[in-house]
């Protein structure tokens, strides 16, 4: 009797085993057939060209898994027209690029800053390093001539989010990131897409993808006060760390590639002038004359968005006045069933299955979003267009406008002049050179003496990490009721310098003192510096949390490996060192 009921229970087990088995076998089967959604529609004829592309890629040029060659082969196969890399705080990629075989190879960097991190994109590769300040970074891709993006602006990891949002200038924002996206998926569906990865690669990756519903709205927030383009971050990384030193290359770079790209249009065909190609792309990425696709899902080629009005045509990233008669409209090749949304202030005023058109006489930041059913992330976003009276887009063109200079405080003291004698001492690690004596009796403002720092920074080894170059002024002093520095400086190249005032702090490694510092870049002209107190930051991990005034230590101009790449040389001038 026992032995009938095992048989039985057992019976029942194999059964169901059986059945589960067959159920995963349908599913396997499901995804491995899995194929990108097919187009209905037509194509857009209105005479422009669209790329497509990635930007933010890393390599072994920082933290990536891939060399550059191994990087621009993968986008090769996912058939991308433009790659930008981003390695972290460098522009080492240079030689790289250009044309390859058809693929435009545009190197720009991602600076990590005190606010998050940002992307810039058309630089040239400076002397200078990037000093970790986000008002500095902004400022650095402008006077390089390049465009700025917030990265992975908010990241479930709190110190990869964006702060700086009150920050000046034309930045824009990513809007999608790969790496945001790997963060906020939890482990179950990280799990799954490691367990279908093997089985399709583009089904499993999208499973990843979570809404970008947070960082729309924080883009809807600001597209009310100025134009802010976006684009897609792949954030690309083919690395995943499972010890301090050691990971696996997951997934890999052409898998990334072909899951969202960021499509460029253009008046007219690439001209494969690599320069020229190059400056249209990023000037373009710039004023959000793009949209983003989710590749993966289904080709986003044959998308348009545009507005007509009196007869003209504009397309995302322009402004046109508000006026009676203009029309939006949206659609183009479609995955079936896909519903176009039009938002205008980030409110819905449209929606439409294969397209639309609406009438846009009202004023407003007007974008599309496009959705296929069952998938929560959009296939589309689209940059908007712009519809204002013309005093509302001259105001929101000034908003995006670098502010003025500030009036500089006149020095309430002097501290060294540089007449004949001065307190500043040079100094060097042993593997750096400084030109000695320290003063130049004629090389300051109207021919009178400065401090001169002629340089050669070494180039740091395994054993002697740290090198450096500097003017040291070890006065101790009571600065209270002062708000800050003054100084006037130049130099024979452009270079970039660290300023610091150090105050007595018993609990620091560094001597009983701490270094507060911010930086300035130096020009062939004079410029002349008002520095606030309030600006100077410390990485102190003892810090006591504010700089002791009355406590001043020392006042010290330097260069190191943070400030110029290693092997540099020049010469700076110093003169008016004072207080306001």
């Amino acid at each position: 009797m026992q032995s009938t009921q095992r048989g039985r229970r057992w019976l029942s087990v194999r059964s169901a085993l059986l059945a589960l088995l067959a159920l995963l076998s349908v599913s396997l089967l499901r995804v491995a057939l899995w194929a990108p959604r097919g187009l209905v529609g037509e194509a857009p004829r209105d005479g422009l060209s669209r790329v497509k592309g990635v930007v933010h890629v890393h390599t072994t040029l920082s933290d990536g898994g891939g060399t550059p060659e191994e990087v621009i082969a993968a986008a090769r196969a996912a058939g991308l027209q433009f790659l930008v890399l981003t390695d972290h705080n460098n522009l080492d990629a240079k030689s790289f690029e250009g044309y390859h075989d058809g693929l435009l190879v545009i190197v720009g960097t991602e600076v990590s800053t005190g606010a998050g991190h940002v992307l810039g994109l058309g630089l040239p590769d400076p002397v200078f390093r990037f000093s970790g300040d986000a008002a500095d970074a902004l400022a650095d891709v402008r006077d390089l001539g390049g465009v700025a993006f917030a990265a992975h602006p908010m990241s479930p990891r709190e110190d990869f989010r964006w702060t700086g949002w009150e920050l000046p200038g034309p930045w824009g924002l990513e809007l999608l990131n790969g790496d945001s996206q790997w963060r906020a998926a939890g482990w179950g569906r990280l799990l799954a897409t490691a367990a279908l990865y093997g089985v399709n690669r583009r089904y499993a990756l999208l499973g990843s993808l979570t809404s970008p519903a947070a960082t729309l709205a924080r883009w809807d927030d600001l597209l009310r006060q100025r134009d802010v383009p976006g684009l897609a971050g792949t954030d690309a990384h083919s690395r995943v760390v499972l010890r301090k030193d050691w990971g696996v290359r997951f997934p890999s770079y052409e898998a990334l590639f072909g899951l969202v790209q960021t499509h460029v249009v253009l008046e007219k065909p690439l001209a494969h002038d690599a320069a020229a190609d190059a400056r249209s792309i990023v000037e373009a990425l710039g004023r959000g004359r793009s949209y983003i696709g989710l590749d993966a899902l289904a080709p986003a080629d044959g998308f348009f968005f545009e507005a007509v009005a009196e007869g003209h045509r504009f397309g995302m990233g322009e402004t046109l006045p508000a006026t009676a008669g203009t029309r939006l409209r949206a659609g183009g090749a479609l995955p079936s069933g896909a519903r176009v949304t039009l938002r205008r202030d980030g409110r819905v005023v449209a929606e439409g299955v294969g397209g639309i058109e609406a009438p846009g006489a009202e004023a407003g930041t007007y974008r599309v979003d496009v959705r296929v059913p069952g998938w929560d992330v959009p296939w589309i976003l689209s940059n908007p267009i712009y519809v204002f009276h013309a005093g509302t887009a001259e105001e929101r063109r000034r908003r995006a406008e670098w502010p003025a200079e500030p009036a500089r405080p006149a020095p309430a003291v002097i501290l060294d002049s540089f007449e004949g004698h001065t307190v500043f001492e040079p100094g060097a690690d042993t593997l750096s050179e400084v030109a000695r004596p320290a003063l130049d009796a004629t090389g300051g403002l109207g021919g009178g003496g400065a401090a001169k720092l002629q340089f050669h920074l070494g180039v740091p080894t395994a054993d002697h990490p740290h090198t450096f170059c500097a003017l040291v002024d070890w006065t101790k002093r009571d600065l209270s009721g002062r708000n800050g520095l003054t100084f006037a400086i130049r130099g024979d190249g452009v270079y970039r310098i660290w300023v610091q005032v150090r105050d007595a702090n018993p609990a620091s490694a560094d001597q009983g003192t701490e270094w507060w510092f911010a930086s300035v870049r130096t020009a062939p002209q004079w410029r002349h510096v008002a520095l606030p107190f309030a600006r100077l930051r410390s990485i102190n991990k003892n810090t006591d949390g504010r700089l002791d005034l009355d406590k001043v230590q020392a006042i010290v101009f330097v260069i190191d490996k943070g400030a110029e790449k290693p092997g540099s040389r020049g010469t700076l001038w110093i003169d008016d060192v004072g207080v306001y």
